[in-house]
């Protein structure tokens, strides 16, 4: 019984050491997903995704900005509309909203804004709107999105809209206009 318990604490001990979350601050490049962006004071990194750069100060449950770039032609995850490298920014909006009206996962979704935008020196798209979760609770989100390439960017911040989406939204915006891609050209 007194080996199991011991075992049992290195394992705990061992598994503290591999953080899941990480303090990050100041520039951060994912050269995989081809952008870098400065993160503000007071935010952790999600260590375990690969295929996006997620950010928190005190939950994914109350803030969360994640960015992310898909292939075109992939699917989304929520709907059965495609994105293609000749859609202009109109289009890839309907796209959007229409993955993100038809996630299973949240309910009463309202699209607030709808308007183009600049986002690392490409046109794009801001799209700002509100729904509940299962749980009931309020999120307000923005997405921004724009197509380069073979990929569609977005650089998504959801937030509890009560207290921490107002809270938070000055260091989102800031995360937006450092976002940079590292290589423009296309292949």
């Amino acid at each position: 019984m007194k080996r199991i318990i011991v075992l049992c604490l290195i394992v705990t001990i061992i598994a503290m050491g591999c953080a899941t979350w990480v303090a990050v601050k100041g520039k951060h490049s994912i050269s995989s997903q081809n952008f870098e962006v400065e993160i503000p004071d007071g935010w952790r990194k999600f260590n375990a995704s690969r295929d996006a750069l997620i950010i928190t100060k005190d939950g994914l449950s109350l803030q969360q900005i994640n960015i992310m770039r898909r292939e075109i032609d992939k699917e989304m995850p929520h709907t059965k509309k495609k994105l293609s490298k000749e859609m202009m920014p109109q289009e890839v909006s309907e796209v959007v909203i229409d993955n993100i009206r038809s996630n299973p996962n949240i309910m009463n979704q309202q699209f607030l804004e709808n308007a183009p935008a600049e986002i690392g020196g490409f046109s794009g798209i801001k799209i700002v709107y509100i729904y509940q979760t299962k749980a009931g609770l309020t999120k307000k989100g923005v997405n921004y999105s724009f197509l380069f390439d073979n990929w569609c960017y977005e650089i998504t911040y959801e937030a509890a809209e009560r207290y921490y989406f107002g809270k938070d939204f000055p260091d989102f915006e800031q995360v937006v206009q450092s976002f940079r891609l590292i290589k423009t050209t296309v292949s």
